[in-house]
């Protein structure tokens, strides 16, 4: 009898593991591509005389006497922003994974936020922006955006480790909150486009590359939370919930998108990618991390036979 469990056992994982494998390595090649898309990108934009020329007609230039409501708006939903907000919720995200029972995921949680925001930090560090276009002062580093990579990375993070039933909402509400701090960057020319769409490639190419390494490894067993933690875990899905609402709420009230759009067409034109960059990411990261975790699942569960193998018995072996 433990012989016969012992081979089925074995079974299962076998069959699951090519799965696993091809799931692992769709995430590192996503999160590879990333990483030298961001490459690319900084190196055209901040490197050459075309690229600065596109990028800087792009810059919102939102002043608080030309269009008051909007410069409030954008810095309301920026003051949301900081590093005691990447701590907190941070560590809010770790604590939820953990009430799960998942430490494993707790802890891509914790590298995907500090790898990505280091990592931003040290490129700003590393990399001044000469004036190629004017020939003036060499500008400070600002790529990528230090504020759309915090937004980016919690909204990362909270997609990693909220169970795969509300995977995407989670991933629908960090998709707004990213993109509302990276239009709102650009609208009151804190940053350029290109150091938004950098900032959200840097968080997904660690994304990518975390979670390909955690689904070779496989998750782990799962402690089954109790019911004070399913409570908590309850609470803390509501007040991030709450959260993204008054945010996102405020911010639509008193930026006026449509109003700058207007006054401002090449502003419209450069945040077009801006814009379409966050939904995109995150829906193929959010994707790709479905399917492996379903690949973990089907591994780590002998007992769980494909679809195909239901109707067709004779595939099983």
């Amino acid at each position: 009898m433990r012989g016969l469990t012992l081979s089925a056992t074995l079974h299962g994982m076998d069959s699951a593991t090519p799965d696993r494998t091809r799931a692992a390595g769709a995430l590192a090649a996503f999160g590879v591509l990333a990483a030298a898309a961001a490459a690319v990108l900084g190196f055209v934009a901040v490197g050459t005389e075309a690229g600065q020329r596109w990028d800087d007609a792009g810059r919102g230039g939102v002043s608080p006497w030309d269009q008051p409501q909007v410069f409030r708006g954008a810095n309301e939903l920026l003051d949301t922003i900081s590093v005691t907000t990447l701590a907190v919720l941070g560590a809010a995200i770790i604590l939820l994974a953990l009430l799960r029972g998942r430490p494993r995921l707790a802890v891509a949680a914790g590298v995907v936020l500090l790898g990505a925001n280091v990592t931003t930090q040290v490129l700003k560090e590393a990399f001044d922006r000469p004036d190629l276009v004017l020939g003036w002062a060499t500008e400070p580093g600002a790529f990528p955006s230090g504020h759309t990579t915090v937004a980016m990375s919690l909204a990362m993070a909270l997609m990693i480790v909220v169970p795969p039933g509300i995977r995407w909402s989670a991933a629908l509400g960090g998709c707004a909150y990213a993109a509302a701090t990276g239009i709102a960057v650009i609208a009151i020319d804190w940053h350029r486009p290109s150091e938004v769409v950098g900032a959200y490639l840097v968080v997904v190419a660690w994304t990518g590359l975390t979670m390909a390494a955690l689904t070779m490894m496989g998750e782990g067993e799962a402690r089954a939370p109790g019911r004070a933690a399913r409570g908590v875990t309850l609470a803390a899905a509501g007040a991030a919930a709450v959260f993204a609402a008054v945010v996102l709420g405020a911010a639509a009230r008193r930026l006026d998108l449509h109003q700058l759009v207007i006054d401002r067409t090449s502003f419209a034109v450069a945040i077009a990618p801006s814009r379409a960059q966050a939904p995109a990411q995150i829906v193929a990261a959010t994707a790709l991390v479905q399917r492996a975790a379903m690949a973990s699942r089907a591994a780590s569960s002998p007992d769980i036979v494909p679809r195909d193998a239901r109707r067709h018995p004779d595939r099983r072996g």
